[in-house]
């Protein structure tokens, strides 16, 4: 996905108003204004939360995924927040719905950008409580030696990000 998914709205979800671009007073940049009230819809970034599930014996859990974007690709488990949840609630039941395992000890491991995407990754690491299964939106899982993950195969610059990060606190490189 390479624009925000409201990008090309064209009613007002608050009056039904025809939305039109321009920029509105005060403001720097041409934003979807309702010609109707006058609201102005801002596409701002999506928060997602994910994590990168481990074993004591140091592999990591990646799931490959049943839905685009990134179908066929794999990533740790993640996804959006909900309204109401903390990130880490997010991240731990992203993992359960994908990989039906759960995770406890997160410890945020960084912030990572989709800036295309407009999408906001927050991404922790955590003990693995489990074996893990594929889930609704996942085809399969496997647990990989960290000189065994799929470089080739990732879906997203995220992931890549996230797991380079990841290999450096353990002082091991890609």
């Amino acid at each position: 996905m390479n624009a925000h998914p409201h990008a090309a709205s064209r009613f007002c979800m608050h009056c039904g108003g025809r939305l039109a671009r321009r920029t509105p007073p005060g403001d720097a940049l041409e934003r979807l204004v309702c010609e109707g009230c006058g609201f102005v819809h801002y596409l701002n970034p999506r928060p997602t939360a994910g994590v990168i599930p481990e074993r004591d014996d140091g592999r990591l859990l990646l799931v490959r995924r049943a839905i685009a974007p990134g179908f066929g690709e794999w990533a740790f488990p993640g996804g959006f927040m909900d309204v109401g949840e903390t990130a880490e609630e997010a991240a731990a039941r992203e993992t359960r719905e994908e990989a039906n395992l759960r995770v406890e000890a997160l410890s945020l491991l960084g912030v990572y950008t989709r800036a295309t995407a407009g999408v906001v990754v927050i991404v922790y690491e955590g003990r693995a409580l489990g074996e893990g299964s594929a889930g609704s939106e996942t085809s399969e899982v496997a647990w990989f030696r960290p000189d065994a993950i799929p470089w080739d195969a990732l879906a997203f610059d995220t992931t890549h990000r996230a797991l380079e990060a990841w290999l450096r606190r353990r002082g091991l490189e890609r």
